[in-house]
């Protein structure tokens, strides 16, 4: 069996971290890289000063990057890639040497479907029904998940080639090596031929043991506690003037805290650091039972002490409720085509998160400005302070004016001169003692929602943060446009590495 000759055939050589997946380089094209929090200092100092969540999704997982750049080409509905420069005749021919030995040694199976697909180029287009051209491209590079993780691909985030959208995608642990592709569409504005270079991707381990239930703000009272003490009056008497690193003192100590190594920042202030990374918690009970568990979900552990899945909540505080998705495809040894995951017991599931209000925002270089539809924000904005009045009642609401304020306002600018802002959705995300939530922006026509990792067994808000890319020109966002995709994944996991592996006869 093919799993079976490349688990005997791969020699294990190297481990980077905490290694939890397996690396066969076939070609030399991509390797895998870690990021710096602030990407190597590319970050404005308020936001390496001030937030946590954005840095940690700067660094999370590892850059798929391109040691040689790959020329693609539209041309009559279809994409084309090839390496460029002058390494293409080179890479060709280590193209055409790896497939027979990759056969040999068993890492593809004979006229397989994975053999077929690679043998003719690295890149080859696809489509999904009746939708744009995809351009499948082979990393050169076969990975394989220890056992009871997946493999999330995903685009690189935060610090990528904007004229590229990656497809997400997870490859199962069936106990083989799967070879790496990443399936990217190109966007209508960019040319006819362009470069690829450097980082085109990501990938990480998750957790496929994970279970999601919704549930309102009067199931799940002390989540909105936790917002109200947070933004509380001291909160905001101190951001008048300052960064109140409020976050990093919540979950200093924690894995949440020694993990963000990256350094510690958002996009903008700590106005986009803190509220970036989820606008609720703190209590009492909260930080003291998160504290106790912390480290205990690691593989095959769901935390909170359980032997079963995850269970992490999903606490709907206003209108537009997330949607509770789960991975019901997977990419195995079979063949590049996703497949049904046919794992029992064992799932993944995740929160989508979609625009409440519809609403344009435009940015000169120097103001940022966001219209929404006003009467659908007011007719919104009650319907979350009705939930936290049912809740708690009139006197808490008169209490905590200023945290229900700015929650219910749904958008918060960046400083002057920034081209960002975000939106917090009327939901709160809390996840097990040692689990955080991935926080995975979805791109749209002249801006992306940014990455972040939130610490959310301590915070759990999941604000939306917007990087406007046009100038002077208003990007639109209807209502119902997908904004985030929040996946709950252990601590111990957003830092993991990988072990090399050489074929045998290397």
């Amino acid at each position: 069996m093919a799993a079976a000759a490349a688990a005997a055939a791969a020699v294990v050589v190297a481990a980077a971290g905490d290694a939890r997946f397996e690396v066969l380089d076939a070609l030399g094209l991509c390797r895998l890289t870690r990021r710096t929090g602030d990407l190597d200092g590319a970050v404005p100092l308020r936001v390496a000063k001030a937030c946590v969540p954005l840095l940690e999704g700067n660094a999370f997982g590892l850059q798929i990057t391109l040691a040689r750049p790959i020329e693609v080409r539209r041309r009559l509905g279809s994409l084309r890639a090839e390496p460029a420069g002058e390494h293409r005749e080179a890479l060709v021919r280590a193209h055409r040497a790896a497939l027979p030995r990759l056969v040999s040694q068993g890492f593809l199976a004979p006229e397989g479907a994975w053999h077929r697909a690679l043998r003719g180029s690295l890149a080859w287009t696809c489509r999904k029904g009746l939708g744009p051209p995809r351009l499948r491209l082979w990393t050169g590079l076969l990975v394989r998940p220890d056992p009871g993780l997946w493999l999330r691909v995903a685009g690189a985030a935060n610090r990528r080639n904007a004229l590229i959208e990656v497809s997400e995608a997870y490859l199962a642990d069936d106990g083989a090596f799967v070879p790496l592709v990443v399936e990217l569409r190109v966007r209508d504005e960019a040319p006819q031929s362009l470069q690829l270079e450097g980082e085109i991707g990501c990938i990480a381990p998750v957790l496929p043991d994970v279970q999601i239930e919704a549930c309102s703000l009067a199931e799940a009272p002390e989540v909105g506690r936790a917002h109200t003490e947070f933004y509380d009056a001291k909160y905001f008497a101190v951001k008048k003037g300052q960064v109140t690193r409020k976050y990093r003192r919540l979950v200093a100590g924690t894995a949440g805290g020694r993990n963000a190594g990256a350094g510690e920042g958002s996009t903008g202030e700590e106005t986009a650091g803190e509220r970036r990374a989820g606008e609720g918690s703190t209590g009492e009970e909260t930080a003291g039972e998160r504290r106790a568990g912390e480290g205990n979900a690691g593989e095959g552990s769901a935390g909170e002490g359980s032997a079963g899945p995850a269970r992490v909540r999903l606490v709907v505080a206003g209108p537009a409720a997330p949607e509770i998705t789960e991975v019901t495809e997977v990419t195995t040894a079979a063949g590049p085509d996703p497949v049904p995951w046919r794992g029992g017991a064992r799932r993944l599931a995740s929160i989508v998160v979609r625009n409440a209000v519809p609403f344009r925002a435009t940015f000169d270089g120097n103001t940022l400005a966001v219209a929404p539809e006003a009467p659908r924000l007011a007719d919104a904005a009650a319907a979350v302070e009705r939930s936290f009045a049912q809740t708690f009642g009139d006197e808490f609401i008169s209490a905590n004016r200023g945290a229900l304020w700015y929650l219910t306002k749904y958008f918060t600018p960046h400083p002057p001169g920034e081209p960002h802002f975000f939106v917090k959705p009327w939901a709160f995300t809390r996840t097990p003692p040692g689990w955080s939530s991935l926080l995975d922006g979805v791109n749209g026509d002249g801006y992306d929602v940014m990455r972040g990792v939130v610490a959310t067994d301590a915070f759990f808000a999941t604000p939306a943060v917007f990087h406007v890319r046009r100038l002077g020109a208003p990007i639109e966002v209807p209502e119902g446009a997908e904004l985030l995709r929040i996946v709950p994944i252990p601590r111990e996991l957003l830092r993991a590495g990988f072990r090399e592996a050489r074929f045998l006869d290397a």
